[in-house]
């Protein structure tokens, strides 16, 4: 018998096609962004973008990903879930809903996002939930160049690849080495990371964490590196699972996989 899933997804064409319409009546009354409830939760929406769409339309985000990590989480204990790259909110969002883990940390560099995020957490009464730490994660600390999405698709923000951004708005911020601002050890961990090209500045700066604990992690990659990426883990001693999409699954937790 399958395990019973914890999201609920697809969703049917008659809710789908009401979704559907309801988001693109207030768009065109100019009702910008407007508020959605998808998976339990409510979120801000503007259909604009495409990761928006997908949660006003669709009812979710990243489907296959989330049910993986909910499965493990179903396994074992939790200790924390840490959303590297959180956008507006929707994986951090869904386990502190669904108390997937005992402690939540998101970081979103890019303004915009992040004053979104703040704000889907305050509709749903998570503000207190979630530690939300407005930076970027990489190799060093200091300053950055994080150039701005379009508004086809916010979720581009990127340091590592300008190029895949209109290059009209560009913001200095903040970055910083996990394993200088946190210190976890003998721990449960999961790791969701979407950061646009800049994983492996990222994954850099939090080594010690990823050696002292019990990690599963969730790499977004799309770039001819994944060789790189498995050997990286390899040299610390985790596993490849397997990838969904372009979602690129490790661990080191003896009884996974």
């Amino acid at each position: 018998m399958s395990e019973p899933r914890q999201f609920r997804f697809p969703i049917g064409r008659i809710e789908h096609t009401w979704r559907w319409l309801y988001s693109s009546f207030l768009q065109r009354l100019g009702v910008r962004p407007h508020v959605v409830r998808a998976q339990g939760a409510r979120f801000l929406v503007d259909t604009t973008d495409y990761i928006d769409r997908c949660i006003a339309f669709d009812g979710m985000w990243e489907a296959a990903q989330l049910e993986d990590l909910a499965r493990l989480c179903r396994r074992r204990k939790v200790d924390c879930f840490v959303d590297v790259g959180a956008n507006t909110g929707f994986y951090c969002i869904m386990f502190a809903m669904k108390q997937l883990a005992n402690r939540i940390i998101a970081f979103e560099p890019d303004p915009g996002n992040h004053a979104r995020l703040i704000k889907n957490l305050a509709l749903n009464d998570l503000a207190g939930r979630v530690e939300v730490l407005q930076l970027a994660l990489g190799h060093r600390n200091g300053e950055a160049t994080l150039y701005e999405g379009s508004k086809w698709n916010r979720g581009e923000s990127t340091i590592a690849k300008p190029e895949q951004t209109p290059k009209r708005v560009m913001h200095r911020i903040r970055q910083a080495r996990f394993d200088d601002v946190f210190d976890l050890a003998r721990q449960n961990i999961i790791i969701k990371m979407d950061v646009e090209g800049y994983e492996f500045e990222a994954l850099a700066g939090m080594e010690r964490t990823l050696k002292e604990n019990a990690c599963y992690v969730q790499v977004e990659l799309y770039s001819e590196r994944f060789a790189e990426l498995k050997a990286f883990f390899d040299r610390l001693g985790y596993r490849f699972l397997h990838t969904e999409y372009i979602d690129h699954f490790f661990t080191n937790m003896a009884d996974i996989g």
